[in-house]
């Protein structure tokens, strides 16, 4: 499995118990051991709106909702 797919699979655990999930992106890349350019590549291309996401950012933050 790629890491990507890890991370993907990671958030999309942590939506089982919520509909909304705040994300440090230096805690994630440090969590997965990598660069934190691969945590935006992953919530900027699997989190979208036509999969029914949206995503605030704040320097570094993301809090993700899960459109009903």
């Amino acid at each position: 499995m790629k890491l990507s797919d890890l991370i993907e699979e990671y958030i999309l655990d942590i939506f089982s118990e919520n509909e909304m999930v705040e994300l440090k992106r230096s805690q994630l890349a440090s969590k997965f051991n990598c660069v934190p350019s691969q945590i935006n590549y992953v919530i900027a291309t699997r989190f979208i709106p036509e999969l029914g996401f949206s995503v605030e950012s704040r320097r570094g933050r993301w809090r993700i909702h899960k459109d009903s």
